[in-house]
């Protein structure tokens, strides 16, 4: 069976902004994730201090149950369509991770 597919799997150029900035990074898009994660570099890029974050959020990985940052970014755009107060979670999938993270533009080279 085939299913068409009219979204990109990966998202480039994501721009994600914080206090120190904004960043552009590559992002895979799925549709039925519970939360929107970024790196903990590019976190620290846009200006989050990722130690003194207070809230956690429990997820389950292929080695267990983990507890990572959970905040809100200023804001996140595609295009033109943008959203702001951008709730995420900070996370770095070790099958995933390249020198920056799993939002980096690597991702489109490997593909």
């Amino acid at each position: 069976m085939h299913f068409p597919i009219n979204i990109p799997l990966v998202v480039r150029n994501v721009k994600i902004a914080g206090p120190k900035g904004l960043l552009k990074v590559d992002m895979i898009f799925d549709t039925g994730a519970a939360f929107t994660v970024l790196s903990w570099s590019d976190l620290k890029v846009i200006g989050y201090d990722l130690a003194v974050v207070p809230e956690r959020q429990k997820i389950i990985t292929a080695n267990g149950v983990i507890e990572v940052p959970k905040l809100r970014i200023d804001r996140i755009a595609i295009g033109d369509v943008e959203a702001r107060e951008v709730e995420v979670i900070c996370h770095d999938i070790p099958e995933l991770a390249w020198d920056s993270g799993t939002t980096r533009s690597k991702l489109s080279e490997a593909l």
